[in-house]
């Protein structure tokens, strides 16, 4: 899975790859993933963002950071490319 995190106040987008290991059902929200994530997860710790992400199925890590760069959005993988 691609896991994208956009901020859309900075143009500074975070992703990187994980699975799924859990959809717990809380009430605060409707659509809950447990991630195990493929990377360098400390970098997370200093991120303050919001908490919608997007979900792909696929590694998607290398086209997204292409396209990010084209339209001016400064991309950081936590997974290596």
């Amino acid at each position: 899975m691609t896991f994208i995190d956009p901020e859309y106040s900075t143009g500074r987008w975070v992703g990187f790859r994980g699975n799924v290991k859990d959809n717990p059902f809380y009430e605060i929200c409707r659509s809950q993933q447990d991630i195990e994530i493929q990377g360098d997860w400390k970098k997370l710790i200093k991120e303050v963002r919001d908490s919608h992400w997007m979900m792909a199925c696929g590694d998607y890590l290398r086209e997204v950071g292409y396209a990010a760069r084209k339209i001016g959005i400064q991309w950081d993988a936590i997974s290596e490319t």
